[in-house]
C-alpha cells in the first residue's frame, strides 16, 4: 500500500482529489496497527470497533471533541507515568440514560466485556447525548490535576479521587450499536474503522456514505483497492471529468492491468500479443483464467512493465459493459448514494450486476486512464511478489519526479 500511498498524495498535492477516506478492514492486529501508525486521525468508528487513539489531556489543556453518537460514548483515559491501570467514562450509556466511571487494568482496553466491573461513580444522565448535532464533549484537568467532563454545555461529573496531573492519553469507541463519529478532524486523510471480523464487511462504507447523502450527494467517489500498484496521475482528471460528464453510467471502471474482463478487451484491441497469453472473456465477467493464475498474472505483469507507454489501450474509447466486472479501482456519482444503501454481502456484484439491471444504466470501461492491479487472492500463491513491488516502485519515483 506504500505505492498506493505516494500516488494518492501526489494526487492530493496536485488538487485533483479532495479527500482520501482509508477504511481499515483489517483481519490482523499487525494490519491494524499499521493502518493506524500511516494514515492520519480517526473519523469515523463501526459500534464494534476497538478503542482509537485521540490525543491527550494536561493540566488546563483539555480535550475536546465533536462526537457525533446516540449513545455509549466511551472515554478511556490512561495517565501518563506507566501504571498498570486505565479509567474509563461511558458517557449516555444503558440508552442514553445513565454514565459511570469505571477502573480497569490496561489489558481490558481490548475486551468489550464489563459485566463484573463495579462503577467508581454513576449518576443518571437522561438524554445526555443529542442523535441531532454533533455532541460537544470537554474533558478538562485543572491546575491539582482533578479531571471533569462537561457535555453539551452541562457538567456531568468532577472526581477529586482521579490525579492526572501528569497528564493522560485518551482513546475513544463507540459501543452497544452506537457508531461514533469524531467531527473535529483536520486533515486531508481520514481513517475509518469498520467493524471487525465480519466476512464480507465493505458494505459498511456504502452505509456510511449512504446515511449522509445530503453531504456527498455532489461528490465523485473514486473506489480503490489497497494494491493499487500503478496510477496513470496525468489522465485521473479526464478520467473524473469523464465521470461527472456521464451520469448513464453507475459505475465507470478504470483501465486496469491484472483485471479479467480488462485484460479481454485489451487483447481484443490488440494491446496484449498472443505471446503473453489468452485472456478470454470471463464468463458472466467474474473468474477466468488470469483471476485463478499466478503464472498469467506474472506474465501480464511484465509485459506491462515493458511498456513504453504503459498503457494498453481498449478497442474505443469507453467500452460499455452490461455484466458483473472486478472494481479494483471505480467511479461513481455522489447523488447516486441515494441507490447504494447496500446489504451486507457481495458488493461487487450489487454495483456492476443488480443494481445496473434494476437500474436499467449500464457501467463502462474507460481506457485513456489506466492502473494497475498487483493481485487476486487466487494469485498470490505464486505471483513474484517482491520482484513486482520492486518495479512497481522503480516506476513510480520515476513518474512521479517527472
Amino acid at each position: 500500500m506504500e505505492i498506493l500511498t505516494r500516488y494518492i498524495h501526489s494526487a492530493l498535492d496536485a488538487g485533483i482529489i479532495d479527500e482520501w477516506h482509508v477504511w481499515d478492514f483489517t483481519r490482523s492486529q499487525q494490519d491494524h496497527e499499521w493502518v493506524t501508525r500511516e494514515f492520519g486521525p480517526v473519523r469515523y468508528m463501526g459500534s464494534a470497533a476497538p478503542y482509537q487513539s485521540n490525543g491527550s489531556v494536561t493540566p488546563n489543556q483539555p480535550l475536546r471533541l465533536s462526537a457525533t453518537i446516540t449513545n455509549d460514548l466511551h472515554i478511556a483515559i490512561v495517565p501518563n507515568g506507566g501504571g498498570e491501570d486505565y479509567f474509563e467514562l461511558v458517557v449516555g450509556g444503558w440508552s442514553n440514560s445513565h454514565s459511570v466511571l469505571r477502573k480497569l487494568p490496561l489489558d481490558q482496553l481490548g475486551s468489550f466485556d464489563r459485566n463484573d466491573v463495579p462503577a467508581l461513580w454513576s449518576r443518571p444522565t437522561p438524554g445526555i447525548l443529542s442523535p441531532g448535532t454533533a455532541n460537544q464533549i470537554v474533558l478538562n484537568v485543572d491546575a491539582d490535576g482533578v479531571p471533569s467532563l462537561h457535555v453539551n454545555n452541562v457538567a456531568i461529573g468532577r472526581w477529586t479521587e482521579l490525579d492526572l496531573s501528569a497528564g493522560a492519553s485518551i482513546l475513544v469507541r463507540g459501543g452497544w450499536g452506537a457508531d461514533l463519529e469524531l467531527g473535529n478532524v483536520r486533515s486531508r486523510i481520514h481513517r475509518f474503522v469498520g467493524n471487525p471480523n465480519e466476512q464480507m464487511p465493505y458494505w459498511q462504507a456504502y452505509d456510511y456514505y449512504a446515511k449522509r447523502l445530503k453531504t456527498f450527494s455532489d461528490s465523485i467517489f473514486l473506489k480503490c483497492d489497497d494494491d493499487i500498484v500503478y496510477m496513470d496521475l496525468a489522465k485521473l482528471s479526464d478520467f473524473i471529468e469523464f465521470r461527472r460528464t456521464n451520469p448513464k453510467y453507475l459505475v465507470v471502471s478504470a483501465n486496469v492491468v491484472n483485471n479479467g474482463v480488462c485484460a479481454h478487451w485489451q487483447q481484443v484491441a490488440g494491446s496484449i500479443p498472443a505471446g503473453v497469453g489468452h485472456f478470454e472473456r470471463p464468463p458472466g465477467g467474474f473468474g477466468g483464467s488470469l483471476w485463478q493464475s499466478a503464472e498469467r498474472a506474472n506474465e501480464l505483469h511484465e509485459y506491462f512493465l515493458q511498456t513504453n507507454s504503459k498503457h494498453l489501450p481498449l478497442p474505443s474509447k469507453v467500452v460499455e459493459w452490461t455484466e458483473r466486472q472486478s472494481i479494483n479501482f471505480i467511479a461513481w456519482l455522489g447523488k447516486d448514494l441515494v441507490h447504494m444503501a447496500l446489504p451486507k454481502g457481495d458488493d461487487e456484484r450489487a454495483l456492476t450486476v443488480d443494481l445496473p439491471m434494476l437500474l436499467e444504466r449500464p457501467t463502462a470501461i474507460y481506457s485513456d486512464f489506466t492502473v494497475s492491479h498487483l493481485s487476486f487472492g487466487p494469485q498470490e500463491q505464486g505471483l513474484a511478489l517482491d520482484r513486482l513491488i520492486d518495479a512497481y516502485d522503480e516506476l513510480m519515483r520515476s513518474a512521479l519526479a517527472a
